[in-house]
């Protein structure tokens, strides 16, 4: 078998292999969050979750600890990293809550489901603020507002088709340069 011939099957192999690993993880979303402590600390991160995967999953998913209480209306968000109230206790702070938002029209919106019943859309953010409330029950505190490509890290890492193609390009450019040295 010539050495072009066994390249060629390599490559198909690998393409092969990375496809069946990319179609094996199922559907994926990415949803940014951003949390806002009592303290004016603010937690972000991109988040990411199976394709219909609701608010309650992505905070699971996330880089803090999470607090739920089972409820007979879903999962009530009783704590953050440790600042809340305890799931047996879920409303001990009569004054305070974790609010819910959803970004709508460049702004932040008070969500009006819990975070059970909302299913972000891919490339979606949300968000949560320790806050007090107004005589209409509207939250008093908001998150600061980033845009979902404000969250993305520049040393995101990249995904198995795009190692497959750098490493194919690699692979290519070692065989050229083989077959000059030899000539």
């Amino acid at each position: 078998m010539s050495r072009t011939l066994r390249f060629l099957v390599l490559m198909v192999l690998l393409l092969a292999l990375t496809t069946g690993v990319v179609l094996a993880q199922g559907a994926t979303k990415r949803v940014g969050l951003v949390i806002r402590f009592a303290d004016g600390r603010v937690h972000t991160e991109v988040v990411t979750v199976p394709a219909d995967a609701t608010v309650a999953d992505v905070l699971q998913a996330a880089q803090v600890g999470v607090t739920l209480a089972d409820t007979s209306w879903g999962p009530a968000l009783c704590a953050i990293d440790n600042e809340g109230c305890t799931a047996d206790n879920c409303f001990c702070d009569a004054q305070h809550y974790w609010a819910f938002f959803i970004q709508k029209d460049g702004a932040w919106t008070p969500a009006s489901v819990g975070v059970g019943a909302y299913v972000p859309q891919d490339k979606e953010v949300v968000g949560f603020a320790w806050s007090g409330f107004d005589a209409n029950y509207n939250p008093t505190v908001e998150p600061p507002f980033f845009t979902f490509a404000e969250l993305i890290t520049p040393a995101e890492i990249p995904e198995p088709m795009t190692l497959l193609l750098l490493g194919g390009g690699l692979a290519g450019l070692a065989g050229y340069v083989r077959r000059r040295r030899a000539a």
